[in-house]
């Protein structure tokens, strides 16, 4: 099975001297008994422009993950990618940068939506009943745009917000569990008519939330739409993470119906088979 979302000490929502390594990522999912990794750092271009969050040091990330192929041949494949969010809020940058770099993978991200940082950083408890479902409203547009821009793999964990409402004493809104379907199906049938693959991001398992991003019900509407291209990432911040609930989230998915798992070579998909593992 691979990891296909992961992060180092280079991603610049870890503090400095908190992160893992790349080679600390690699022995982790080694030791997971993981076929391979993808290295995805953060690259939140408009906040890295605005000066939010510091540059992310590419060609050093890849130094590393070139050394880890090296180092880990015949026993892990170490993919290089990179985590992109908020692409179509600087579109030409975004091309160059996907450019600049033999990816592996491209994750599609929207952390936030035009006027806010970062979700995890808005005081949304702050905000009017108005004011925050006109927030949710407007990042179901941005995602939207972000598949129509297209130019990445995987979409991310769909219903990132979600944590951030519940961190805040937010716990009436967004109701995923009885409106999900109503809010994430033009996003899942544009998935699918763009030949995107969706994730199922375990990282909600290990948080409030206590669900995969989609949950289970999202996930299966988007095999009742048709949806077949599926990765598991576990958006892994620290080392100890990597592969985290996998069984769990293999388990569901082959309930589901999902027979196979997405994979990446130089942004080529290719597939195999959920019972391999």
């Amino acid at each position: 099975m691979f990891d296909n979302h992961s992060h180092t000490q280079y991603s610049g929502d870890i503090p400095k001297g908190r992160g893992n390594s790349v080679r600390e990522l690699c022995l982790s999912a080694i030791e997971k008994g993981l076929k391979g990794i993808a290295i995805t750092d953060h690259f939140d271009i408009d906040g890295i422009r605005d000066g939010f969050f510091p540059p992310l040091d590419h060609d050093s990330v890849a130094q590393d993950i070139y050394e880890a192929r090296a180092e880990f041949a015949g026993k892990l494949t170490v993919l290089q990618g990179i985590e992109l969010g908020q692409a179509t809020h600087m579109p030409e940058e975004s091309h160059s940068q996907l450019a600049s770099q033999p990816y592996d993978i491209v994750l599609g991200s929207v952390h936030a939506v035009r006027g806010i940082i970062d979700f995890a950083d808005t005081d949304i408890k702050s905000m009017s009943k108005n004011e925050y479902i006109r927030l949710w409203e407007q990042y179901i547009e941005e995602m939207l745009d972000t598949i129509e821009w297209g130019n990445f793999d995987v979409l991310t964990h769909i219903t990132y917000p979600k944590r951030y409402y519940l961190g805040n004493g937010i716990t009436e809104f967004p109701d995923i569990k009885n409106k999900g379907r109503e809010y994430f199906e033009p996003v899942l049938k544009a998935v699918i008519d763009k030949g995107i693959t969706l994730e199922c991001n375990t990282s909600g398992l290990r948080q409030a939330m206590g669900e995969c991003l989609p949950n289970r019900d999202l996930l299966s509407f988007y095999y009742e739409l048709g949806g077949r291209d599926i990765t598991i990432g576990s958006d892994a911040h620290k080392a100890i993470d990597v592969g985290a609930n996998f069984a769990d989230a293999k388990e569901m998915l082959s309930d589901i119906g999902f027979t196979h798992l997405a994979s990446f070579c130089l942004r080529k998909k290719d597939f195999y088979r959920i019972s391999e593992d």
